[in-house]
């Protein structure tokens, strides 16, 4: 094959100027430099590694072997060359054996090597057996200067001599940092900028007019008529079957009069102006697609859920609702600042399903998306009980204030994830959270499978915040 498409798409939208040889067929980098007439030293290959958490490509001369030991201690983690299968799922345009050192275009983290930067012309294989790209300096650092996922380093590679390491893949960290440090650190980054997104201003008038105290329907179905996708969002809901209304739901303040009330409208329209403006993308088990799918579900099967709570301990349905909403709303604040980064994260959860993904997050971003979320809705003033459960809902443990509503949230996580949806450890259910709420594992199912049977239209409401 020529080069690999996905390499050709990384080019053309990096504006990358090339030239592209077609050789005869060659048996090896260190052959391909012979048969292009090049010395070895300015021909680049890749070679990929597994680090348990997820892959990484470090690149380096044609003649030249990965020491893998030296490239464990720069990125500060065990390591073993990834399996021709882990190849194959990656990287489907190309032949395992001469993979294009551009693991940024694959969501993967790169380490460059430093000896590139200073020649005049750099080669690289294109995916192929026949196929040697041909760049010159200044397009060459424009390949990767733009991509924090790509890190350009040296000493972990040196001439081969007996034996050669072959070559495979993912995301890294800069020499000198801490033993079971993050591969990409996003936490440092956001400290440095000091700031995050403004609240969008559909949310600020709703905060307005909830920091009022006193319910003002007129004024809050005014606000949500402003935005005529998210009015049609509350009457969408107010229309489901769970809910069991048989009358017309044709306005927002038919749905809140007679359906949801005042306080779920409230909410519901703050976690979905919220939530809009973001940029993130689609695809992906932490996509947008995913996000919204399991927000949707979680926040209704959590309002349910606070029904069946006694009254000393009974959150108010939308403040539940909210919780429920957005407790995943770090994914989506990675997913529009770093979004190279959110790649590189996706990557690592999809080829770990079964791994809890806080764990995975901590390790390539340096952050989770409980603690990023948490602190968006603190810089927000958004109310303490959706903060604390967004910074907690992956913790049974937690016994401070509010703790009903990050409970709500993870029992609602753990029996979604019984269907297939969200990102919840586990489906176990804790004995002490169930004691703690009053409420029992058959109670639970039948809630659940009330939620599960309005489906229609729970999936067509994530479909069009989605889209």
């Amino acid at each position: 094959m020529p080069v690999a498409s996905t390499v050709l798409k990384f080019l053309e939208k990096n504006r990358v100027t090339y030239h592209v040889l077609d050789l005869k067929p060659f048996l090896s980098p260190r052959d391909a430099a012979v048969a292009a007439g090049i010395a070895p030293g300015a021909l680049m290959k890749a070679v990929v590694v597994h680090d348990g958490v997820g892959l990484v490509m470090a690149t380096m001369p044609a003649n030249h072997e990965l020491d893998i030991e030296e490239f464990g201690g720069l990125i500060n983690r065990p390591l073993e060359l990834a399996t021709d299968a882990q190849l194959q799922k990656c990287f489907h345009d190309c032949t395992p054996r001469f993979l294009p050192p551009l693991g940024i275009a694959y969501g993967m983290g790169t380490v460059v090597h430093k000896n590139f930067a200073e020649l005049d012309t750099v080669y690289f294989l294109a995916g192929d057996r026949r196929t040697v790209v041909r760049v010159d300096k200044k397009n060459f650092q424009r390949m990767y200067k733009k991509y924090s996922a790509a890190i350009f380093a040296s000493g972990y590679s040196r001439p081969a001599v007996a034996k050669t390491v072959a070559a495979q893949q993912e995301p890294v960290a800069a020499k000198g940092q801490a033993a079971s440090s993050p591969m990409l650190d996003i936490k440092s980054r956001i400290r440095k900028l000091g700031r995050l997104p403004a609240m969008p201003e559909m949310g600020q008038r709703i905060l307005v007019l909830r920091s009022r105290g006193e319910p003002d329907i007129k004024s809050l179905a005014e606000v949500v008529e402003l935005d005529p996708s998210l009015a049609a969002q509350v009457m969408r809901y107010a229309r489901s079957p769970f809910f069991g209304y048989r009358g017309t739901v044709d306005s927002v303040r038919v749905a809140m009069a007679r359906v949801l009330g005042y306080d779920m409208v409230m909410n519901l329209a703050l976690g979905l102006a919220t939530a809009k403006p973001f940029k993130t993308p689609k695809t992906g088990p932490l996509g947008l697609d995913a996000f919204w799918y399991h927000a949707i579900y979680s926040a209704a099967l959590v309002q349910a859920l606070s029904g069946l709570l006694p009254p000393t301990i009974r959150p108010p349905s939308g403040l539940a609702y909210l919780a429920g909403l957005s407790h995943n709303f770090g994914h989506l604040l990675v997913g529009h600042m770093f979004k190279e980064e959110f790649m590189v994260l996706n990557r690592v959860v999809e080829n770990h399903p079964d791994k809890d993904v806080l764990k995975l997050e901590q390790a390539t971003l340096g952050i989770d998306h409980a603690e990023i979320g948490a602190m968006l809705m603190d810089y927000w003033k958004l109310p303490e009980e959706v903060v604390i459960a967004i910074k907690e809902h992956h913790n049974e443990n937690y016994n401070g204030p509010h703790a009903v509503y990050p409970h709500l949230v993870l029992i609602a996580d753990r029996m979604l994830k019984r269907h297939g949806l969200g990102d919840a450890s586990s489906t176990e259910l804790p004995r002490g959270l169930l004691e703690f709420l009053e409420i029992s594992e058959y109670q639970l199912e039948s809630v659940t499978k009330r939620i599960m049977d309005g489906r229609e239209g729970l999936d067509t409401m994530a479909q069009q915040l989605a889209a």
